[in-house]
């Protein structure tokens, strides 16, 4: 029986009477719920009341939406959970795994967890077009809703054994020697400009920012979010040298004080030369718009920019400067594909290891002194190279 009567006893005016209850257990939380049995004078009274009681709660379906509707949502029992096991996740890590539920649900959600089977969501990502990577992270995510499924009542459910995807990396392509110097004229720049903001001039805020940015990544070999992230400090010119300390996280509007491979107790700070023809350009920038040793250089209105920006007006320079993109993938990391790829033409190995980031090196105070030679000596080799990457 889904309802279960008893009687206990209740004081009413100095004496004590009896009354006639009952209680179920809601299928969702498995909270114990408590009722009245209105107007019941005895046992078979309360066995006719509760017999005449819709049989909802009995019969209610526990779907994945439900299951699924605060998952990952900040400050949820779901993520309370979470931090309490341990299992910790970042706003970013929160929004992409909600971001995936959320298509989940809306191919599933109406089915109740015990319904879905393997071939369902394997046969949906086989039409998927997204990568083994994004696709094996959706069926982690598929994985945590099993999780969540006992905190609903429903037990003794079998997580399947989802199979994996294949990852297939496409690599960027590189730029050949004639795109580069066709895609770094400024004069094409300048028509970018132009053509952008013809209709809308009052949003114009020049192009020379977004034109020396992406300068310095190809130049220095660096990550769109260290691109954006460059602050005036970074410019040693007394050494010839840029150091790469940090990156710009888009979500959160910071920067960082290590690079990607880092962290905060090992930053993998490194550097790398700055060819000879571009470091007055940058100086002059720099003086020019009186950046402080720790202010962004690249701005756009006043902000440090905004990474779709960024690939918006690089794939519109990319396209402006004629270059055939059929069949190739040419994205802002392209530029650090072809440092690297340029580099290795006349640097050693080790050498390119060093400026390509994965030198670990903590400085502290601005930039310890003392470390810099030591750090400009182990890529020196590397300096004549730089200064024939559009060569």
């Amino acid at each position: 029986m889904d309802y279960h009567i008893f009687r206990k006893p209740k004081k009413l005016k100095n004496k004590t009477v009896h009354r006639w209850y009952y209680y179920f257990y809601d299928p969702i939380t498995g909270k114990k719920i408590q009722k009245a049995c209105s107007g019941c004078k005895n046992q078979a009274e309360a066995y006719a009341y509760v017999s005449a009681l819709s049989p909802i709660f009995a019969e209610q379906r526990v779907t994945i939406s439900t299951i699924a509707k605060y998952m990952f949502i900040p400050e949820s029992d779901h993520v309370r959970r979470l931090d309490k096991l341990g299992k910790s996740l970042d706003i970013k890590t929160l929004r992409e795994k909600r971001h995936k539920l959320d298509i989940f649900v809306e191919q599933f959600g109406d089915l109740e967890i015990q319904e879905l089977t393997v071939p369902m969501v394997i046969n949906f990502l086989m039409d998927d077009p997204h990568g083994g990577s994004w696709k094996n992270n959706f069926l982690t995510v598929v994985s945590n809703v099993y999780d969540e499924a006992s905190f609903f009542g429903i037990n003794n459910l079998v997580k399947p054994n989802f199979p994996k995807f294949t990852r297939q990396t496409v690599k960027k392509d590189v730029f050949s020697t004639e795109e580069l110097n066709t895609l770094f004229n400024e004069a094409l720049w300048q028509k970018l400009n132009q053509k952008m903001y013809e209709k809308q001039p009052q949003y114009d805020d020049g192009y020379i920012a977004l034109y020396l940015m992406f300068l310095c990544a190809i130049s220095f070999g660096l990550r769109l979010g260290e691109a954006i992230g460059i602050k005036a400090k970074q410019f040693l010119f007394d050494y010839g040298m840029f150091v790469v300390d940090g990156f710009y996280r888009y979500e959160e509007h910071e920067r960082t004080n290590f690079n990607k491979k880092g962290s905060a107790e090992d930053q993998k700070i490194r550097v790398v030369p700055i060819p000879d023809n571009i470091a007055p350009i940058l100086r002059n920038y720099i003086l020019e718009t009186n950046a402080q040793p720790d202010d962004f250089v690249f701005l756009r209105y006043g902000q440090p920019i905004r990474k779709h920006l960024a690939e918006k007006w690089f794939g519109r320079a990319v396209e402006l400067a004629g270059i055939d993109t059929e069949g190739r993938k040419l994205t802002p990391h392209s530029l650090r594909y072809t440092y690297i790829t340029r580099m290795r033409r006349d640097v050693a190995g080790e050498t390119v290891r060093k400026i390509a980031g994965h030198n670990s090196m903590a400085m502290t105070d601005y930039y310890t002194r003392a470390a810099i030679p030591e750090m400009v000596e182990a890529v020196k080799p590397a300096a004549e190279a730089a200064n024939r990457l559009f060569e």
